[in-house]
């Protein structure tokens, strides 16, 4: 009677599935009871492991995505920055070019201005030309930086331009001026007659000699004094055998007493050209050069303009 009590009492028996494994026909079949409660948990396990793997997988494919992108923009980043840093070191190279040209055209119209004595003060000095781009620039301003530059240079070497051509004009000017100026002695020999007054050579009374009287050989080359137009050209009484050579600015010589003129009337004469030969025609006393310089039609002392 106890016992039926007891046996009544027990706890009831967990159900259970078995599982049954044959491996093949020679070998012992196999059999696993399992809980209720463990194919849902491996059904669970697996799903959750499945959900696992794919957002795992999800996350790695991004991360790969993401590393290709940012490796594919350094990539560009540092093609963009070494094209950059090409074009900077271009410009500078190219700056420092101009710049050296600039400097060469500075000295070069100095030299120019010297040498035809002309004053430096009203040529206007440009100012030294700056090209140097930071690093920090590159990235932020370097087109706006290097457009402004440029522009500047630009600026610059048309400024130099004209004032080149400023230069050119002035020089040439000059260059025609220096020409024309009748300051070239016409002849070689010895002044025997000053300009200014003088005993006259043909009486005891005192004269106003309005040139110099260079003495020489017959037959010295009389060179002209400047560059000109011969105006006239011919036998001049008292002066002989007469050249007036117009040079302009105002100056005309005056070449007498030649024994030959070698140019005739609206001849045009280079300085330094033979233009005569020293003879002793008309009033004279001997082989040699009556000169003469004008300036606005009154008699200058040649040795005054003569170097």
């Amino acid at each position: 009677m106890l016992f039926g009590e007891f046996k009544h009492f027990a706890r009831p028996k967990k159900k259970k599935i078995t599982l049954i494994v044959i491996p093949d026909a020679t070998k012992e079949v196999k059999q696993y009871a399992l809980s209720l409660w463990v194919p849902p948990l491996i059904f669970s396990s697996f799903i959750i492991l499945l959900i696992c793997t794919v957002l795992f997988s999800s996350v790695i494919r991004q991360n790969n995505l993401e590393a290709a992108s940012f490796k594919n923009e350094i990539h560009s980043l540092e093609e963009i920055n070494f094209v950059q840093a090409s074009e900077m070191a271009l410009l500078q190279e190219q700056s420092f070019q101009i710049q050296e040209r600039l400097s060469g055209l500075d000295d070069l119209q100095n030299k120019v201005l010297d040498m035809v004595g002309l004053e430096t003060d009203h040529v206007t000095s440009e100012p030294e030309v700056s090209f140097m781009v930071s690093r920090s620039d590159l990235r932020t301003s370097f087109t706006s930086y290097t457009s402004d530059e440029l522009e500047h240079l630009e600026q610059l070497i048309e400024s130099q331009k004209e004032s080149m051509h400023s230069l050119i004009d002035n020089v040439e000017e000059q260059l025609q001026y220096i020409d024309a100026v009748p300051n070239l002695m016409p002849a070689t020999g010895r002044i025997s007659s000053s300009f200014g007054y003088r005993n006259s050579p043909f009486g005891s009374r005192r004269e106003f000699h309005q040139g110099i009287d260079i003495a020489n050989q017959s037959n010295t080359s009389i060179l002209a004094s400047g560059s000109g137009i011969v105006t006239y050209s011919g036998y001049n009484g008292g002066y002989g055998n007469m050249i007036i050579i117009n040079h302009g600015y105002g100056y005309t010589s005056v070449y007498a007493h030649n024994r030959e003129n070698l140019v005739s009337q609206g001849d045009s004469v280079e300085k330094e050209e033979l233009i005569a030969k020293m003879g002793s025609t008309g009033r004279s006393t001997g082989p040699h050069l009556h000169f003469e310089i004008r300036y606005n039609g009154t008699p200058v002392n040649p040795l005054s303009i003569i170097k």
